[in-house]
């Protein structure tokens, strides 16, 4: 009797731990399906994140189409001379320009309200936006077959008529600048420190001024000038970061959702960051970063990034055409 009631004991313990166990199973696969669910969510939920913020949309959209629609007008067309103007490389993507177009002139007028602020508060970097987009519109017009007749300010009493330049029928040259119209880009991120430049290189490249008597190129390439003028470009980006309103003027042109992006269709984004593709993914799939963060993720980029890689500096002096006192020597 007593060995059977044992076996009955263990037996009933038996069958009490087999129906917790069964309760357990049940538990856990009705939490794996629900786990399955969450995950389902999550993954749609990220996916659509991922579409609504354009990762997989990199270089698509309405803001893009000036890259693609460039070379669609005929030839004796002067709006084709202005598709590839607005190609061109200017401060921060505000493009701060203005084009009227008529069949046998175009002028080319200063738009102010699209600058950067106190960033810029001689309009230097807005003027070289504009000469960017007025080297793009002749190099233009000779492709297209067109002789032009360019002046610069036209008007003294209007100084936001930047360039008036005249048209008329021509013969066609097509050069390798034009060509490259579409594939200029600005380098934001890491530079190949194993690759040196020649000095055949930068030679070649401080002739392309010698044709302006007030335009000199200089290289700074032995280590101890790019770490003096490395030091200075970091204590000059700190310097602007630091200024509470240069930092708003120069933030309020960053685009970093896809919505802004194809709404304004100007500004910074985070595809131009010069980030590796999987940090830029992982950013646009989080929620927009404040200005303080994009200004110290900017100041860390150009110490550990553009500074500590590069090769070699250049600087482009122009004398100063109301004085000449700061002439280049």
């Amino acid at each position: 009797m007593s060995k059977i009631y044992q076996n009955r004991k263990f037996a009933i313990r038996r069958l009490r731990d087999s129906a917790i166990a069964k309760k357990t199973k049940i538990k856990r696969r009705s939490f794996l399906k629900g786990a399955g669910l969450i995950s389902v969510l999550v993954g749609g939920g990220l996916v659509w994140r991922a579409c609504a913020q354009g990762v997989f949309s990199v270089g698509e959209g309405i803001a893009y189409e000036p890259w693609k629609d460039w070379q669609t007008y005929e030839n004796k067309d002067p709006l084709a001379l202005v598709s590839a103007a607005i190609l061109a490389a200017n401060p921060h993507n505000t493009q701060p320009w203005l084009f009227q177009v008529s069949d046998s002139r175009i002028d080319l007028y200063a738009d102010t309200k699209r600058q950067i602020g106190s960033t810029d508060p001689f309009l230097r970097e807005m003027h070289i936006g504009l000469g960017c987009a007025l080297e793009n519109l002749l190099l233009a017009a000779d492709a297209k077959g067109f002789d032009r007749q360019l002046t610069l300010m036209p008007e003294q009493k209007n100084l936001t008529h930047v360039a008036r330049i005249d048209l008329s029928a021509g013969s066609t040259s097509e050069s390798e600048l034009y060509k490259a119209i579409p594939l200029r880009h600005t380098n934001r991120g890491i530079y190949d420190k194993n690759r040196s430049l020649s000095q055949e290189t930068l030679q070649a490249l401080e002739k392309l001024g010698n044709n302006e008597s007030e335009v000199k190129v200089f290289w700074f390439t032995t280590e101890t000038e790019r770490r003096q003028l490395g030091n200075s470009i970091v204590e000059a980006t700190q310097a602007i970061i630091s200024d509470r309103q240069q930092s708003q003027d120069s933030g309020k042109w960053m685009r970093l959702s896809w919505q802004d992006l194809q709404k304004y269709r100007d500004g910074l984004t985070l595809d131009a960051s010069g980030s590796p593709a999987l940090i830029r993914a992982i950013a646009k799939m989080l929620p927009p970063t404040s200005l303080e963060q994009n200004d110290l993720f900017w100041l860390d980029a150009t110490r550990k990034v553009h500074v500590s890689t590069v090769a070699a500096f250049g600087i482009l002096a122009v004398s100063d055409g109301n004085n000449k006192s700061l002439s280049t020597t």
